[in-house]
């Protein structure tokens, strides 16, 4: 294995590491994030708080998503590490989703963020078949590291299409 494919593989270990302790750290009773989510064999329903219940396919079961196996109850959605040691391109995000709590967190990693943020957004809802109304409601975050950009992190941006949308 090349170096460049270690420090790969480090840094998408050590994000995975770093949503655990935060997901882990949160309050599931705070905010307006879901309070329930049921899965089934054909569909994942998300219970928010303050809107109607979203129903998705069951995502989990897709060839794009990968059980962490180093951290159980995570998944990684789309660009994983292997995907991209196998094409050699540089991941555009990262997204892990936590079953337990129903949390999607996201990380745009390369510039223009709009763009990789747009990438991930047409992936995510034809993963997931909903609206991008629906899209809005879940439980999520879209956020820049501070390796990949300093002065972008600390920032969640959220989806484009939403009305809470911080512009890229």
């Amino acid at each position: 294995m090349n170096k460049t494919l270690y420090i790969f593989v480090a840094i998408i270990l050590f994000l995975i590491a770093a949503i655990s302790i935060t997901l882990l750290s949160q309050d599931p009773s705070s905010g307006d994030g879901v309070t329930n989510v049921v899965y089934t064999d054909l569909n994942v329903t998300f219970k928010p708080e303050n809107s109607s219940d979203i129903i998705a396919s069951n995502f989990l079961k897709n060839q794009t998503v990968k059980e962490d196996t180093q951290n159980p109850g995570l998944y990684e959605l789309g660009n994983t590490a292997e995907v991209d040691a196998i094409t050699g391109g540089e991941p555009a995000y990262a997204a892990i989703f936590d079953k337990e709590s129903g949390v999607f967190n996201i990380m745009l990693l390369k510039k223009p963020f709009r763009q990789s943020r747009l990438e991930m957004e047409v992936y995510l809802k034809n993963l997931l078949q909903i609206s991008e109304e629906e899209m809005c409601q879940l439980s999520y975050s879209v956020t820049v590291p501070g390796y990949v950009d300093q002065n972008a992190s600390g920032q969640d941006y959220r989806f484009s299409f939403c009305s809470d949308a911080v512009q890229l």
